[in-house]
Order: structure tokens, then sequence, then C-alpha cells
């Protein structure tokens, strides 16, 4: 073992420095805080927009199958039209 003595001035120093570095973390992480903050922030934005398009995309989606069957319809219609004036496939 050593026989360097540790002295009160180097306990100081050592304790006002692990005080800084302590401090500088506490900001770094403070930092990282409020950066994690604004992307929870923008996610959040991006899902209600994601959610407005879902909206979206259901009501073209029911227009859509209105439209399909509305065209559906008159098919019946054409053929037996077809039929009467005697016009084969």
């Amino acid at each position: 073992m050593s026989e360097e003595r540790v002295t009160l001035e180097f306990v100081g120093s050592r304790l006002l420095g692990l005080t800084a570095e302590v401090r500088e973390l506490q900001q770094r992480f403070s930092g990282l805080e409020t950066r994690l903050g604004a992307l929870e922030t923008r996610f959040s934005g991006l899902e209600t927009r994601f959610g407005g398009m879902e909206a979206r995309f259901d009501g073209m989606e029911r227009r859509m199958a209105v439209l399909g069957e509305r065209i559906t319809h008159p098919i019946p219609l054409v053929v037996r039209i077809a039929e009467r004036q005697g016009v084969k496939e």
C-alpha cells in the first residue's frame, strides 16, 4: 500500500469536480427530456393525422361500395332490353 496521504484539499477538489460533472449530466438529461417531449408531441400529431386519413379512406370505401352497387343494378336491365331487341352475344 502506498504511503501517500490524502489531504482535505485533494478530497475537496475531487468532490468539486464530481459535483460539476453531475450537474453537467443533469443538464444533458434535461435537454434530452425536452427533445423527447418534442418528439412525442410530433408523433402524437402524426397519429392524429393518420387517424384523419383513415377516416377519409373509410368514407371513400363506402362511396365506392355505393357506386359499385349502382353500377351493377342497371346491368340486368340492359341485358333484358338487349334480349327484347334481339341482340345476342
